[in-house]
């Protein structure tokens, strides 16, 4: 009776030791799985993107836009961005008091910046199957030329924005964006503000 209940008392032992060495080798397996795919995704510097949303410029109102980016990841915190953004621009409630102030192509919005970004937090986001994704908040930086109403002027661009992996190539971007120039359209060299919100797709490669 002793022998056997030493028997079965081992064998539990041996058992509890296998389950726990299955579940120490499964554990390791996903997290170097995890590290693995955030190696693969570290190692794509290079990302071009489409946008869109809305845009909102000082004395004329809403518009959608388009866009396309790119972007160059120069360190783990750092990065280089392109941007090109275009709209066609309604009439104002001024304009339509006091008629057009342009026409034709000048009510297209062209703007096209270079900036500096930051990931100013990095962590991961869980999907229902337990997966995760890499995540980042960032700010931005930069200067950049807006062309509307026949002129081009300089401008300065700075913003916020959030991104998470959807899949190991494809990014999924949200965007802040306030862009000021001087313009002359409504007053002698008058400080403009344009804000964009905007969604993006990008692919890593």
């Amino acid at each position: 009776m002793v022998r056997r209940f030493q028997h079965v008392f081992l064998s539990g032992r041996i058992l509890a030791s296998i389950g726990a060495a299955v579940l120490l080798l499964a554990t390791a397996g996903t997290a170097q799985a995890a590290e693995n795919d955030k190696a693969k995704i570290n190692s794509d510097f290079f990302e071009v993107g489409v946008s869109t949303g809305m845009l909102n410029i000082e004395d004329f109102g809403s518009e959608l836009y388009a866009g396309v980016s790119a972007n160059f990841k120069a360190t783990e915190d750092f990065f280089l961005q392109f941007n090109y953004a275009q709209s066609h621009l309604a009439l104002s409630a001024f304009e339509q008091s006091q008629g057009r102030l342009f026409e034709g192509a000048d009510r297209d919005f062209k703007h096209y910046d270079f900036l500096v970004g930051y990931n100013i937090f990095q962590g991961e986001v869980f999907r229902s199957n337990r997966k995760s994704n890499l995540s980042a908040l960032y700010v931005v930086a930069g200067v950049g030329e807006t062309a509307l109403g026949g002129e081009n002027n300089f401008s300065y661009t700075y913003g916020v924005g959030y991104q998470f992996a959807l899949t190991r190539k494809i990014i999924v971007r949200c965007d802040y964006r306030n862009v000021s120039f001087n313009s002359s359209l409504l007053v002698e060299d008058e400080l403009t503000r344009t804000s964009q919100i905007g969604v993006g797709v990008g692919y890593l490669f």
